[in-house]
């Protein structure tokens, strides 16, 4: 394939590249990105364009003036990727980075073509001769380049281990993309010049870096013995790998010289192109890396762990955690990070079931199964108090519900004990290096780092029921002036009724009268909306009763745009409980809906349950919100809202054996779903 059919393929996936990239996300980020790449697509492709045509030298101006721009580009891809779009959140550097990179490009714009450079045999040579003006300009933009390297590379050591993997091989794409630049432009140091003929091997950079960047972004997307630290060990090994590297390209460099091959320096270039990614691609593999750190603790240590570290950093992430969905997320990512698993799940005794219920994950499948008391997992973890690892045969556990958590990748179970009970587990999964064996020291620093978890979670949770009782008791302090308020209104109702004797008669008193009454009236009801009850099980009066009288009934007070659909069904329950809680969701689909949008309700059958769902096009709600707050009492996402009516709602269904269930997705809608008990004769039949 020749040089130009080379360029052209590049070109082109460069451009594809950069569409996919806007048309997948058009933030800050993305765009930079994808000019970076459209940028490197020009350059590449004028330059290649002028050593193909000679006699278009001109067009030389151009790729001049596009050179101007790269620094600026460059910084602007390195200062947000992977970091804040806010110009506020950047740093320092990149503050004065930036505008200098402003000034650059107001010389590279201001100049001419013969201000840089001259080629006077420019068709037979394909050198291009610096002058002082394009010496200086050429060092310029490779320092930048070289910063703006730099700064990416900050970035990456700053990413967190699973960050790491999903950004990995962009960051190489980047590093190619930059690098193949700095080399083409080192010439201006070394010789004073511009060798044009390394087009080609620009074309490879641009073409592997392409690729690199789509891969990630389509499949990927925390007084004793001197010791040498593991992580200086670690990092001194990654150097003489990376100086064997670099020595091995010198020696291929100094015997291609006694091979007499044309285009040798773009052969070279292509080698050290291609073998920086392989080193790349492997130093930053999660694999390899817990494979030397296993060999390092081995071979040069007594213990596997350097257990202060550990303690100290683990500690300090814990910390940082300002919600309980929050703590249980950096708990897992620890637990993954320090024994190289895939994913986990965090469970929490419920102390109202008594079961042991999914409270969190971390790459790992959501599972809403419940282990009751009685499950022979939770009957080993609380007779044993040892980490199980559930790849050991136990014949005790294969009816469990804890093997089918196995046949999806559950590999570790880790108990979380608190005060000498079991307060709930984190289930591990997989490893990321295969041929690793766990040992005591990996079982024991489990255990540690299970009691400093579990410590820091029923320490949120005991705050978290503390907040709330603190807040019942200031609706209880609260409803005794609403009671007085209740007492006002009675006694002017009375003083009315005594006068009513006397003047009822009295137009005038006719039209007071009734004024006093509605005001009366509507203070009542605002009175009594904030006395509602929520008493934890509400006594019913149970009867079979038409599902779809109900809802039509509860429709009707709610009023706004609601279509309904469904079938006949009867329910046991209490019509005016159930009542409440349909009109509790109708009103707040209502309120959700944008423009006026119709709320949609069907009910019918399924699984031999009685079903209600309620659909709304609003804002919708997050995860976080939904798992941690949606159904406490006080917990709320309106301005003016009490956040009990969801609460009564759960508290309801709950009397009735039922179930209520949400799904959500956030600028989209939220789908509520009521499950009840239906007739028992229609039930049986």
């Amino acid at each position: 394939m020749n040089t130009a059919a080379f360029s052209i393929i590049s070109v082109a996936a460069a451009v594809l590249c950069s569409l996919f990239l806007l048309a997948r996300s058009f933030t800050r980020e993305n765009s930079l990105l994808a000019l970076l790449l459209l940028l490197s697509a020009a350059l590449c492709g004028l330059d290649t364009y002028v050593l193909l045509y000679p006699e278009q030298f001109l067009l030389k101006a151009w790729v001049q003036k596009l050179e101007s721009l790269l620094p600026l580009v460059a910084l602007g891809c390195s200062a947000f990727y992977c970091r804040p779009a806010k110009i506020s959140s950047l740093s320092k550097t990149s503050r004065l980075l930036l505008p200098t990179a402003f000034v650059f490009l107001g010389l590279g714009l201001s100049q001419e073509l013969n201000a840089f450079y001259f080629s006077p045999d420019f068709g037979e040579e394909t050198l291009l001769f610096l002058s002082n003006i394009g010496f200086v300009f050429y060092l310029m933009l490779m320092t930048f380049l070289v910063l703006s390297m730099v700064q990416i590379e900050r970035t990456f050591s700053a990413l967190s281990q699973f960050e790491r993997w999903h950004v990995k091989y962009e960051i190489i794409g980047l590093c190619v993309l930059l690098g193949i630049s700095v080399v083409y432009y080192s010439q201006s140091l070394l010789y004073r010049s511009l060798e044009m003929s390394m087009t080609g091997a620009r074309s490879f950079a641009l073409l592997v870096a392409v690729a690199l960047i789509f891969y990630s972004r389509f499949f990927r997307r925390q007084a004793g013995k001197i010791t040498i630290s593991r992580t200086a060990a670690y990092r001194s090994l990654i150097l003489f790998v990376v100086g064997a590297y670099l020595i091995g390209l010198g020696l291929v460099g100094e015997g291609m010289r006694y091979l007499d091959l044309p285009a040798q320096r773009n052969i070279l270039l292509v080698i050290a192109i291609v073998c920086a990614v392989l080193v790349s691609v492997l130093l930053m593999s999660e694999t390899l890396r817990r494979k030397i750190k296993v060999h390092l603790h081995k071979n040069f240590y007594q213990s596997k762990y350097d257990y202060r570290q550990q303690w100290t950093d683990f500690t300090a992430r814990l910390s940082g955690a300002n919600s309980l969905g929050e703590l249980q997320q950096t708990i897992l990512i620890s637990f993954c990070e320090i024994f190289a698993c895939n994913g986990g799940a965090f469970y929490l005794l419920d102390s109202e079931t008594g079961e042991y219920s999914y409270s969190h994950h971390f790459e790992f499948r959501r599972d809403w199964r419940s282990f009751k008391a009685d499950d022979p997992l939770i009957l080993q973890l609380s007779e044993k108090d040892w980490v199980l690892d559930l790849r050991q045969a136990n014949d005790e556990l294969e009816d469990a519900l804890i093997s089918s958590l196995s046949e999806a990748g559950a590999s570790l179970v880790v108990p979380l004990f608190f005060d000498n009970e079991l307060t709930g587990f984190i289930v591990l999964t997989g490893k990321i290096n295969a041929a690793e064996n766990y040992t005591y020291e990996d079982y024991d620093l489990m255990r540690m780092l299970a009691r400093q978890s579990i410590a820091a979670v029923q320490g949120l949770r005991l705050s978290e029921q503390l907040t709330v009782a603190r807040e019942l008791a200031a609706i209880g302090k609260v409803s005794t002036f609403v009671l007085h308020d209740l007492k006002n209104q009675v006694s002017g109702l009375s003083l009315m009724l005594d006068n009513a004797r006397n003047y009822i008669e009295d137009p005038e008193f006719q039209q007071d009268m009734l004024e006093t009454v509605d005001n009366t009236v509507n203070n009542m009801k605002g009175l009594i909306a904030r006395l509602k009850n929520l008493k934890e099980k509400p006594q019913l009066l149970v009867a079979p009763v038409e599902l779809g009288k109900v809802i039509e009934d509860a429709v009707n007070t709610a009023t706004g745009e609601i279509e309904i659909s469904g079938e006949s069904v009867q329910i046991d329950a209490d019509e005016e409980e159930i009542y409440k809680v349909i009109l509790n969701l109708l009103l707040n689909a209502v309120e959700a809906s944008k423009n006026n949008s119709a709320v949609q309700v069907r009910y019918g059958v399924k699984q031999n349950s009685a079903f209600v769902e309620v659909q709304d096009s609003g804002c919708g709600m997050s995860d976080d919100f939904i798992q941690n707050r949606l159904f406490k009492p006080f917990e709320t996402t309106k301005k003016h809202g009490f956040g009990i009516g969801l609460y009564q709602c759960k508290q309801i269904m709950e009397s009735h054996n039922g179930r209520i269930d949400v799904e959500s997705c956030e600028g989209e809608g939220t789908t509520f779903r009521l499950l009840l008990p239906r007739a028992l004769g229609i039930a049986t039949e």
